[in-house]
């Protein structure tokens, strides 16, 4: 990375992480929005790409689709997720009736995708945030789980990238990632796996060490999956990054590429194991 673009991406990281931070900690309708709206700019990104592969996917409908999940899974935590996939299924289908753009058949595919890999995934963290709420525990609970998710996986970011430049020899998926190496990995998931350890002891409530560990583990190994497999996405489509929207860091998927497998496995492990 040039020393120019390490010092915008800096800077924009000192500007939007603590943002990002207190609307975690903050939770409630500001969070929602927060979440709807990188959702929909990543829904934007995911779309563009598949346009690069000639498939015209709806964006207003898969908007349409991404918001109305996002409502309902805050409003009411998961008993009508399913009914809005469902309806949304129903107007692409119906849609192609009406469009002469390309192929129907992947355009119908690629927008159910698009809702549900961008706007499905996303959604986690806001179910994340709002367990709590569910399970009558106290609300704030919540913030501290979603801002160890973002802390621990920024940071196992940063020492895949930082280890992985300054020792990486040995590549660790060539085809997909030539830059990312096994060195820079592990020093990722050791990180991860520290931090979260930090986490426990400085902030995070309603969690066991054993469950902050876990979930540390998780982003380590899941989120640099995760990240991988956005880089698939983007290396079958011709790009290096998904947009230029964020100066040093590239688009909304680019940032938020970990979170995206991370927030459903982890969400899971809390919904199975979360102390009562």
């Amino acid at each position: 990375m040039a020393l120019s673009n390490f010092g915008v991406r800096t800077l924009v990281t000192a500007v939007g992480a603590p943002l990002i931070l207190y609307l975690s900690w903050r939770g409630g309708v500001l969070f929602l929005v927060f979440i709807e709206i990188i959702t929909l700019l990543g829904l934007r990104e995911f779309y563009a790409l598949a346009e690069r592969k000639l498939a015209q996917p709806s964006l207003l409908l898969g908007r349409i689709g991404c918001i109305a999940l996002g409502i309902i899974l805050y409003y009411t935590e998961r008993q009508y997720a399913g009914l809005s996939v469902a309806i949304l299924i129903v107007l692409l289908v119906s849609a192609e009736l009406f469009r002469n753009n390309g192929s129907a058949l992947l355009n119908t595919a690629t927008a159910l995708l698009g809702v549900g890999y961008v706007g499905g995934l996303l959604n986690f963290l806001l179910l994340i945030r709002e367990l709590p709420k569910h399970r009558g525990l106290e609300y704030t609970i919540g913030g501290t789980w979603v801002v160890m998710l973002f802390v621990v996986i920024w940071v196992c970011d940063t020492a895949a990238y930082l280890f992985g430049s300054r020792f990486g020899k040995h590549t660790l998926f060539q085809r997909v990632s030539p830059k990312k190496t096994v060195e820079g990995a592990v020093a990722g998931l050791i990180f991860a796996m520290a931090t979260a350890w930090i986490c426990h002891l400085t902030f995070v409530q309603g969690l066991r060490l054993m469950d902050t560990l876990i979930i540390g583990l998780i982003c380590g190994t899941i989120g640099q999956i995760s990240d991988l497999a956005e880089s698939r996405f983007k290396r079958d489509a011709g790009v290096k990054d998904s947009s230029s929207l964020i100066p040093g860091h590239g688009g909304v998927l680019d940032r938020f590429d970990s979170e995206l497998l991370v927030a459903p496995i982890t969400y899971v492990y809390l919904v199975l194991f979360l102390p009562s």
